[in-house]
Formats: C-alpha cells, structure tokens, sequence
C-alpha cells in the first residue's frame, strides 16, 4: 500500500488520470462497521482503476485540543490494517487544512477536482465540512450533480449493537476486551518502544517489558490480561498488567503496561513491541510483598495458558 501525505507531500502521489474508489472517514480503530467501508472501496466499481482511503494524519479532536479524546488505534496501526483490507493507497490529511472547507469545497474542490475520486464510500453517520455541517446525503447530491458515485455504508450490528469507536473504548475502559474484539475484528493493540524499569520482574525469575501508555489513548481498565505479543515477527503468549503497579512503586506517575512473555528472552528495550489484548483475568491490586506477588503472577499465567490452549 502506498502512503501519500497531503501535509509533507512524502513518499508519493495518486496516479494521474486514475479514477479513485475511496472511502472517507476518521476510522479510529477500524473496527467492523469501517472494514465494509474499506471493503466497498477496494472492489473498484464503477470503472474505477485504483483504490483509496482517505482519513486524518490526526484525529481531529486532538488537533482541536479535546483532551478527553481516547485515540485506539495510532496511524500506523491504522495504515496496516487499511492494507489488510486491500486498500492500494492510503491519503493522510491535515485536519487545519479542511477544518474551514465548505462542504461544497470539501466535495468538489477537494475529493473530485484534486483527488480524483470517482467512487466515494462514507458511513451513515459521515459528516464534512466547516463545523461537520455536510452529511452523507449531501456528499451523494454533490457527486451526483458531477456524474460521479457515493455509497454509503449503513450501520454495523453485533449482537444488537451498532458499532463504534464509542462503544469499543467503553468496553476496553471497562475491561472487556474480550467484546471489544468482536466489535473491532481484531483484538486490541499497543505497539509502544520498550522503555527501562526497575527490573524487579528479572529478580523474581519472571522478567517483563515495560511500554508507558501515550497522553490521550485508550486505556484498559487497570487488571491483569491474557496477551499475545509480537516480536521480530513471531508471536508468543504473555501476561499483561496494566496500571501503576502499586506492590513495586508508590506514587506512580505514569500508566504502564507491564508484560511478561511466556517462553521468550532477549533484549528488546527501545523496540516497537506490538502487544494484543484478548481477556481479562483479574483487577491491579496491591499485594503485602513480592513473593505474594509472584506466586499470584505464576497462577495467572498458568491461566493465560489455559485460555491460548496450553
């Protein structure tokens, strides 16, 4: 997949005269409901000769400094899983310079005269525009006037849920994160460089990797949970705490994710490390000593085991 970023201008372009199926959205997490957006765009209807995805560098409320905003998945998570979905390029947009389009501009200024999208795919709920005041229809009414194409995506449902980047951080918020893969299609990440810790877990035989959570990304509820790590491209069960480890340190300042990956050794401080979350085994607590504290670590990875199949 080739990566085009509207705001540098690296690595590439569109190719020229190319009719662009793309699909339109913010798609934090690219949960299911975005997948069938990507999916209808990689079909290349219409007579279209390539296949696109166009979405912000950064998610918009960051820009606009909304500090509530809980971000699940980074850009490059995003880029990966777009190429998953057979998506052929991937534009990266810069929020301040659409923030003051006219709906109008956005659509025909933007998507078809610049980009030449000939085919666009948004949500039911897709909205553009100066202060969000376009719409899906009005995205149809405007293609439609140049003799172009919109389809547009209804709501996605499991279990009688419609899904959203909404209802999938409050399920990781709560723990679940068991329900926020069904909801995802994948299982919920980090990828975080491998920071130095206190290297107690060495000590106690049960050695770990320490990856401090981002300002403004979402957050599992503080607990231990069964994990798959990957690592230089092999994939190894592991354990996870995440929280502010209250039995180590006092007074943490930061929100770490702690993990012990079964069955592996090596040095990975200062790698991406790209960990997944498939179960919640119990909630962060604060033992009397150490040992306590291991023996408690040992049975739960006996229950990690358990759940992987051994």
């Amino acid at each position: 997949m080739t990566v085009i970023d509207l705001k540098t201008g690296k690595n590439a372009s569109l190719p020229d005269g190319a009719k662009i199926s793309c699909a339109l959205g913010n798609f934090d997490g690219v949960h299911l409901g975005h997948r069938e957006l990507l999916l209808q765009a990689a079909k290349k209807e219409y007579g279209c000769s390539a296949s696109a995805v166009w979405t912000f560098r950064v998610h918009p409320e960051l820009c606009r400094r909304i500090t509530s905003v809980k971000i699940l998945t980074s850009t490059e998570q995003k880029l990966e899983l777009f190429a998953q979905s057979g998506i052929e390029y991937a534009i990266l947009e810069d929020f301040e310079k659409v923030a003051d389009l006219s709906p109008e501009s956005f659509a025909k200024a933007l998507l078809i005269k610049k980009l030449g999208v000939f085919h666009a795919v948004c949500g039911f709920n897709f909205s553009f525009g100066k202060k969000a005041s376009g719409d899906s229809q009005m995205l149809k009414r405007y293609f439609e006037e140049a003799g172009r194409r919109v389809s547009i995506i209804p709501p996605y449902t499991v279990e009688n849920d419609t899904v959203s980047s909404t209802l999938i951080r409050k399920k990781i918020e709560s723990g679940d994160v068991d329900y926020a893969k069904k909801l995802l299609g994948h299982p919920f990440s980090i990828y975080l460089p491998v920071t130095e810790g206190r290297k107690l877990g060495r000590q106690i035989g049960l050695p770990t990797i320490n990856q401090i959570f981002p300002e403004n990304y979402a957050i599992p509820r503080f607990g231990v949970y069964a994990c798959l790590c990957h690592v230089d491209g092999k994939i190894y069960k592991g354990i996870s705490n995440v929280g502010i480890r209250p039995t180590i340190i006092e007074d943490e300042k930061h929100i770490c994710c702690e993990t012990h990956i079964l069955d592996y050794s090596g040095y990975l401080y200062g790698k991406k490390i790209r960990v997944d979350f498939y179960s919640f085994i119990r909630d962060e607590k604060k033992f009397p000593d150490v040992p306590q504290l291991a023996c408690e670590i040992r049975k739960n990875i006996e229950e990690v085991r358990a759940y992987f199949g051994g």
